[in-house]
């Protein structure tokens, strides 16, 4: 078996006694450190503490405690490389096949206080560096940092006596944004206790997707957006402003977190009041179209342009309007990176048929489909388990003829039994 040592130490203890009897009983030596080796020496499992690998005690209250060669050595050697080999054997160093880890619970701290003593004590170093380390050293390292992953390890490793790359490889993916959520979260924390104005103002809090870089929201009359004031729709303005920038005709209704209607005005012959939505997102606010938006139900209006603005606002008095620059290309040094959650890694590139439909999907999480019906109408439903279920429910809601559709998930011969039945072309396939 290839997994023969393991490094445990994490904040959340839930199915961890099992998982680490399951490692014993399979031979997998444990290392561990403070309450989380008490926890599982107390359950009658064999630990040998961190000090004793080291030869180091832990020092400055637990602060540090596993940022020592003999732990970080162990992780990061690249066992096909023979310097790093003999570099190893040469300094006593043994590898570390496994490294189970996650921080401490600084989003939980965050919610019941503001004292910075506490939340600075609650900031981990040693357990982010870990992560990176085994992360970065997958190939060689399994990491886990989800106790969901736990089962899955177990059963790897009885079919085949290690984990397989591909897992590895998404473990890994898990890790690296594990601690960019980690530290987006004291950043923003932090913020709001230290930073100036001005720099609180640049601050961008919601995510979508850490794999694309997009040009966003920025600068208008010396004001900056701070898009956590929108913490329902912040992410969905960001797309609804790149879609009404790819085509200026497009208006674009927001539920939620979610673009749920894409619709051109001058080729579908819709109104404003058949768009559905909070929010309505859109390149240029005219005063006709001004006049059109004044007994809708929408809340909150972002746009690019604005014709009159003394006259949109005397009309639109009562709603939100968020006036926006979308940053080109050109200005580097304000273009800024929105990202989500792990599960956007698996992103359909190859869907190219339609440049909207393509970055629609990039920006909503998994699984989205997008689903376009015979009067124009983008129509969006999510299901965090299947496409297939999110199919299923926007067809139960479509009364119009359904033409074509798209989904950043997996398409497996029951989604495209479903298309096939109905008559659907699937986008990109």
């Amino acid at each position: 078996m290839n997994i023969k040592r393991a490094l445990i130490s994490v904040s959340d203890k839930a199915g961890l006694v099992e998982f680490a009897k399951n490692l014993v009983d399979r031979g997998v030596e444990i290392i561990s450190t403070g309450g989380t080796a008490k926890l599982l020496s107390d359950a009658g499992i064999p630990v040998k503490q961190v000090s004793d690998v080291t030869g180091f005690p832990e020092i400055l209250g637990g602060r540090v405690k596993t940022l020592h060669p003999k732990i970080f050595g162990g992780i990061l050697a690249d066992l096909g490389d023979k310097s790093h080999v003999k570099d190893l054997r040469d300094n006593f160093i043994e590898p570390i096949d496994l490294v189970v880890v996650n921080l401490y619970p600084f989003d939980e701290v965050q919610k019941k206080t503001r004292d910075e003593d506490v939340l600075i004590e609650n900031i981990d170093i040693g357990g982010v560096a870990l992560l990176r380390a085994a992360a970065k050293n997958h190939r060689n390292v399994v990491v886990v940092c989800d106790p969901a992953d736990y089962d899955k390890v177990i059963k790897s490793i009885d079919l085949c006596g290690d984990v397989q790359l591909h897992d590895r490889r998404m473990f890994a993916l898990k890790a690296f944004y594990h601690t960019m959520k980690y530290d987006a979260t004291i950043h923003r924390v932090l913020s709001e206790l230290f930073a100036s104005e001005k720099f609180e103002h640049m601050t961008f809090e919601r995510f979508i997707n850490p794999q694309f870089d997009y040009e966003i929201l920025d600068k208008v009359e010396d004001k900056f957006i701070r898009l956590s004031k929108y913490t329902k729709n912040a992410s969905s303005i960001v797309a609804g402003a790149i879609l009404s920038y790819i085509n200026p005709d497009l208006v674009i209704g927001l539920v939620g977190n979610i673009p749920s209607t894409l619709v051109d005005l001058k080729k579908s012959g819709k109104r404003i009041c058949d768009i559905k939505g909070e929010t309505v997102v859109l390149r240029e606010l005219t005063n006709d179209m001004a006049r059109k938006l004044k007994e809708s139900t929408f809340s909150t209006i972002a746009c690019e342009k604005i014709e009159d603005k003394e006259f949109v606002q005397e009309t639109l008095k009562g709603k939100e309007i968020i006036q926006y620059e979308y940053v080109s290309d050109s200005n580097k040094n304000r273009k800024y990176s929105i990202g989500y959650m792990i599960e956007n890694i698996m992103i359909k590139e190859h869907i190219q048929s339609n440049s909207e439909i393509n970055l629609l999907l990039k920006l909503l999480p998994k699984y989205a489909i997008v689903l376009i019906t015979e009067d124009g109408y983008y129509h969006i439903e999510i299901d965090l388990n299947s496409p297939v279920k999110a199919l299923e429910k926007v067809l139960e809601n479509t009364a119009t003829k359904p033409i074509s559709v798209a989904t950043n998930g997996i398409i497996d011969n029951v989604f495209k039994k479903l298309c096939q039945e109905r008559g659907i072309e699937i986008i990109g396939f």
